[in-house]
């Protein structure tokens, strides 16, 4: 009897035909030596025929061409925009703000250097009323952002994103972005067929255009400084949908014969470093040491005989070290004597025997398997609906954090995960939500400020440093706020539990980079040796692998700079799932090869399904190994791992 397909099935049958429909028909055009054919749903499409009138528009089809020029492009003519040059678009009609797709394809006039200087795809105002923009531009905020490709889609909403992406001069790329505000807003860029980056915000009312697009040109948006694309383009168009990306890699595949070679190219970063021997440090026994650490946000290990399957599941995957999240600013995850206990956990601590204690029951079974424990805290996280914490939120704090710039929430903190050090077997501790969140404008803040200065803290914000960065000041109180914590802790932790390891997610920056403004400056603390290891927290499917190669050259103690990957993906609908097992894999694979040092990091158990256990398993973590750590207390190359 043949078997019956379910409505999904149906559905993903029909998906298919639509795409080998589409496939078929594109190939059909590039093997004629003709451009491809008009898509689908398509408002706007210049095949750059001339320079003044686009082949197809639903709003005006009149373009308005400065510094351009028609020359040889990927089919026929091409439009070439020199430094200083643009083309203006009409966005009424043409684009649609709460769904669409635009793509086009790109031959530079140069090579990516990574140190700029930077140049924009292209651009537009919002009419958002606060000065809201669009830009897709290889080079954005300057020096820091030198050397990331960003696509900020609504840089009010946060909707941004961006990759480290090599252009290479007189290559064509093709360039796709979609985009789409419902429930969730989301932007997503794609380079020959293959996502690149994408951000996912909450869902709002899309705003309308402001300004035409312009192709080639920083103009849309007030940080215009003439960065330009300098280079060729051809086969524009605007789509009145949200392609899929399984439709994008079919027009890609469909418009470039050479795909193939070209898709390889792309995961070189990826598998030429995989095909490198993997020489992990062993000990005399011949056991590797390399800490495989997992990062846990959730409770579900509080549960009376949760932790057990917990553990369980982490040891077949074959890590040795799980950080589990026990403070999130919403309560305690262990009986503590400071704070109340988080809600979820109480209920679950309440099903179990008289006195249960949740963290040191995890430890007791983490400790039986050979995995080290390291509590998780998002130290200045702060739950605004958890009264406990209301006495460290002041009117001006910024959202979601506890006030820094208050002497006692400072004093809390540090006294919270000495509790834990002092009372619990940890073997670490995890340092995550160590900044402000934002420039605090509190009572608090200002005396602070003015104490620490001597001038006014709603006058400085508003002034700018040395290349236009934030005012020295400004950087340098809100560092020492945080750093208070990081010292004290250090210190103290250290003293209680020596050899205890301390580590910090972060964004690591280099001095030389634009300063952060909320405190958070993992570089210097990795100098100070008040931290062991700066997790970057990297959760691209490709990741920023030169940023962390720059800070390891730079640290007095490379191997303090480590990578955490991610194991998740996000739908268009903002659903988190589970990343491809195989990839998740190669990238634990790359940093073992990498990063030497200390160990590896995977963000997070709640994505960590059957097959990605198994990948592991039987890929980068094929042979068990034990935790070593490189530790601040150990100067590089005078002392081995911590065993």
């Amino acid at each position: 009897m043949p078997e019956r397909r379910s409505p999904s099935t149906s559905l993903r049958f029909v998906s298919r035909l639509v795409l080998v429909a589409i496939a078929t028909s594109l190939l059909a055009a590039a093997a004629s030596g003709g451009e491809p054919d008009r898509i689908e749903g398509t408002l706007f499409l210049t095949q750059f025929d001339s320079l003044d009138k686009a082949a197809a528009a639903a709003g005006s089809p009149e373009i308005q061409a400065e510094g351009a020029s028609l020359v040889p492009g990927k089919w026929g003519q091409g439009v070439q925009i020199k430094p200083g040059g643009f083309l203006a678009i009409p966005t009424a009609g043409n684009l649609l703000p709460p769904q669409g797709t635009l793509m086009f394809w790109f031959k530079p006039n140069w090579s990516t250097t990574g140190s700029g200087p930077s140049h924009t795809l292209f651009s537009w105002g919002w009419d958002d009323g606060k000065q809201g923009y669009c830009v897709l531009s290889d080079g954005w905020w300057e020096p820091a952002g030198a050397p990331y490709t960003y696509l900020v889609f609504e840089n009010q909403r946060y909707l941004h994103c961006h990759c480290p992406l090599t252009f290479v001069k007189d290559q064509w790329r093709q360039i796709t972005v979609t985009w789409q505000f419902g429930k969730q807003a989301s932007a997503r860029l794609y380079v020959d067929g293959t996502l690149a980056a994408a951000a996912v915000g909450p869902g709002e009312a899309a705003p309308a255009p402001r300004t035409v697009l312009y192709l080639g040109s920083d103009r849309g948006t007030p940080s215009a400084k003439g960065r330009s694309a300098d280079g060729v383009f051809d086969h524009l168009c605007i789509l009145d949908r949200t392609l899929s990306k399984e439709e994008v890699r079919e027009l890609f595949r469909a418009q470039e014969p050479d795909w193939r070679a070209i898709e390889r190219r792309q995961e070189a970063w990826l598998h030429d470093v995989l095909e490198q021997p993997y020489a992990p440090q062993r000990d005399a026994a011949g056991r590797i040491q390399e800490s495989r650490a997992l990062l846990d946000e959730s409770h579900r290990w509080a549960a009376p005989s949760a932790a057990e399957k917990v553990i369980e599941r982490i040891a077949r995957a074959g890590f040795n070290v799980y950080i589990p999240c026990v403070w999130h600013g919403r309560g305690a995850s262990w009986p503590s004597q400071l704070t109340p206990m988080a809600a979820d956990v109480e209920k679950t601590v309440g099903e179990g025997p008289p006195g249960f204690d949740p963290l040191a029951h995890l430890i007791r079974v983490a400790h039986a398997r050979g995995i080290e424990v390291h509590p998780w805290f998002c130290v200045c996280y702060a739950d605004a609906r958890w009264e406990p914490l209301t006495p460290f939120i002041e009117e001006g704090t910024p959202a979601g954090a506890c006030e820094a710039h208050n002497p006692a929430f400072r004093r809390f903190a540090v006294d919270l995960m000495m509790k834990v050090v002092r009372r619990y077997d940890v073997d670490g501790i995890n340092l995550d939500y160590i900044r402000t969140k934002g420039i605090s404008t509190s009572a608090t803040a200002r005396a602070s400020y003015r104490r620490q200065f001597g001038a006014e803290l709603l006058e400085d914000i508003k002034k700018t440093g040395p290349n236009g960065w934030p005012h020295p000041n400004l950087v340098r109180w809100q560092d020492d706020a945080i750093a208070d914590i990081v010292r004290s802790f250090s210190a103290q932790a250290r003293t209680a539990r020596p050899g205890l390891v301390i580590s910090v997610d972060g964004h690591p920056y280099l001095p030389t980079d634009t300063p952060g403004t909320q405190g958070r400056n993992d570089f210097w603390w990795a100098q100070e040796g008040w931290v062991d290891v700066i997790y970057s927290m990297d959760y691209a499917r490709r990741l920023s692998w030169q940023k962390t190669e720059a800070i390891r050259s730079q640290l007095k103690r490379p191997e303090a700079a480590a990578i955490i990957v991610g194991n998740y993906e996000k739908t268009d609908a903002g659903q988190v799932v589970s990343r491809d097992a195989q990839l998740v894999a190669d990238l634990i694979g790359f940093c073992q090869r990498k990063f030497l040092g200390n160990g590896v990091a995977l963000y997070w158990y709640g994505s960590l399904d059957d097959a990605q256990i198994e990948a592991l398993r039987t890929g980068p973590f094929r042979e068990p190994a034990i935790p070593s750590w490189l530790l601040a207390t150990q100067r590089s190359g005078t002392g081995g791992p911590r065993p």
